[in-house]
């Protein structure tokens, strides 16, 4: 439980849920108010929404809320992280589109049981994993990572605005088999084990959901100092589209056609022009072409007040 004399700012992602978040103002606002110091402050952008959960931990607040998606928890996580040895905590107010960090930490859907939970609620410990490129640019991966098909659906998911929710990702899962189904050459070492193939997607979490409703990695523990993966090998799309049918319930891990794995650290050499996306925003188009990528366990890198 937070205490009614620590400063608390809530960030709020006007454009979440496909610029529906703005509605929820008053409602937190009024929510909120019976907990004394709050600071409510709307992000422009991710950038923003970062510079100010920055801001806000190198002032010594005791808690930054996240009022927005995945991407609003992903700019907050990293702007915390950004402050050396701070102590901030970061909350969650789940209003995007897939809200899968808040599924995966058991946080409530309902706005008003969300914030009234998140004042009441316990700290604890969450690992991260650090995503850095072969040119030095990082960046702290709070839920999944994905680079080939999976990365092409987010970029879909990106161009929808009039479908919501889950089946905003169906319907980007459709448009990336129509136009983008191409395998990706990865030479890939899974801490000492080296892997050299084609492979339509590999996918890393520290969280067991991704795409508002798929369990990639339904093993995954945000407090296990491993980061689990996915690798889906060079198949067809009706057997792909088979193997996404199965991780709407996560059994797809007993199928032939992926591989899953836990480890400390993954380094992907790629060779072939490739998107990647961390916690459900963009990282790398293909025309970027980055040639390596290393994900690295960071346990017990944040507090979560939930």
């Amino acid at each position: 439980m937070i205490q009614q004399n620590k400063d608390v700012r809530i960030i709020l992602n006007p454009a979440a849920d496909n610029g529906r978040g703005i509605m929820q103002k008053e409602p937190i606002l009024k929510l909120a108010e019976p907990y004394g110091r709050i600071d409510f402050v709307i992000s422009q952008s991710g950038e923003h929404a970062r510079q100010l959960a920055r801001e806000a931990a190198e002032s010594g607040y005791a808690l930054v809320i996240a009022a927005g998606g995945d991407g609003s928890v992903h700019h907050v996580v990293n702007g915390i992280m950004a402050v050396p040895h701070a102590e901030t905590m970061i909350g969650v107010i789940p209003i995007g589109s897939g809200n899968d960090f808040a599924y995966v930490n058991d946080i409530p859907m309902n706005v008003a049981e969300a914030t009234t939970r998140l004042f009441q609620g316990k700290p604890r410990w969450l690992d991260l994993a650090k995503i850095e490129d072969g040119n030095g640019r990082f960046v702290y991966m709070d839920n999944n990572f994905g680079i080939g098909f999976d990365a092409m659906v987010v970029a879909q998911a990106e161009k929808i605005t009039r479908v919501r929710g889950f089946p905003k990702y169906i319907l980007a899962v459709f448009r990336a088999l129509a136009f983008h189904f191409e395998p990706t050459r990865l030479q890939i070492q899974f801490d000492d084990d080296v892997v050299l193939q084609k492979a339509l997607f590999v996918y890393a979490a520290v969280g067991t959901r991704g795409g508002g409703g798929f369990l990639l990695t339904p093993d995954a523990k945000q407090d296990d100092n491993l980061v689990d993966s996915c690798l889906a090998h060079d198949i067809s799309r009706r057997i792909l589209i088979s193997l996404f049918g199965k991780a709407v319930k996560g059994t797809h891990i007993h199928s032939e056609h992926c591989v899953m794995r836990q480890n400390r650290q993954i380094t992907i050499q790629i060779k072939d022009p490739a998107p990647m996306y961390v916690d459900g925003e963009m990282f790398a188009y293909p025309e970027d072409f980055i040639r390596q990528i290393t994900l690295t366990s960071v346990p017990k890198a944040i507090q979560l007040l939930a």
